[in-house]
């Protein structure tokens, strides 16, 4: 009983602050002439709120293990996918970035408004043309000195299952020559798919390495989406231990 009203102060209180944050800063900046910068910081705000609220309602904490690996060059990330959570926690450990995400999240009721204000490359997923998308609006993304966030499982996937990765992550980074950084976490064995927590505790994300990008040009992206699945499945696989 105590649990399930912890879930619920958490959803209370971040309705509360939606709705004021929705108030003070997204009828601004939309109806104003406001660069993308400050976008992009009113979102971070948003989401360390979110992560905050997370941690003091329901003991959700984290620890990062390797932020000293990320390299200094902009890359696109390509980590597991579980819970609506790490959505929203990568945004406070990697550099300015833009994401690629199903367009269906526009829909949800205030969020999906904030989702579209930071322009994130918003697919429809299982149609023929996602990949294309995601290479042409992604090398612009990544012109424009922005990382990309990317979660090839394009769905959530419980802790212990595996599916495999979409090769649209790495195809981007070879036509775009840019590192990949990889990332695993645990997230889903204290949030999983879905709005209900599971239990408190502290999730675990690994940055696995980083895969240079010479690599990335003289490899062939099926067999380095291959290697990509395999370690974050592989670092995944440890990280339901702890």
């Amino acid at each position: 009983m105590l649990w399930r009203l912890r879930i619920l102060s958490f959803y209370g209180l971040l309705s509360l602050f939606t709705f004021i944050f929705f108030l003070i800063c997204y009828i601004p900046v939309t109806f104003c002439n406001v660069n993308y910068q400050i976008k992009y910081r009113i979102a971070i705000i948003f989401s360390y709120a979110f992560v905050w609220l997370a941690k003091i309602c329901c003991g959700l904490k984290y620890e990062v293990e390797g932020l000293e690996k990320l390299p200094k060059t902009t890359s696109i990330v390509i980590s597991n996918h579980q819970s609506f959570w790490d959505q929203m926690f990568m945004q406070l450990i990697i550099p300015k970035h833009s994401w690629v995400l199903k367009r269906e999240l526009f829909n949800i009721p205030l969020l999906g408004w904030g989702l579209r204000m930071v322009k994130p490359i918003a697919v429809d997923r299982g149609t023929n043309s996602s990949v294309a998308q995601i290479l042409r609006e992604g090398q612009a993304k990544i012109k424009e000195g922005l990382w990309l966030i990317i979660f090839p499982e394009s769905t959530k996937v419980p802790p212990d299952k595996t599916v495999k990765f979409k090769p649209s992550a790495v195809k981007l980074a070879s036509v775009t020559r840019v590192p990949i950084v990889m990332i695993a976490h645990n997230a889903g064995l204290f949030w999983p798919r879905g709005f209900w927590f599971q239990q408190p505790g502290t999730i675990r994300v690994k940055i696995i390495g980083v895969i240079d990008k010479a690599e990335v040009e003289q490899t062939d992206v099926r067999i380095l989406n291959e290697k990509v699945e395999q370690i974050i499945n592989s670092e995944k696989q440890k990280l339901l231990n702890y």
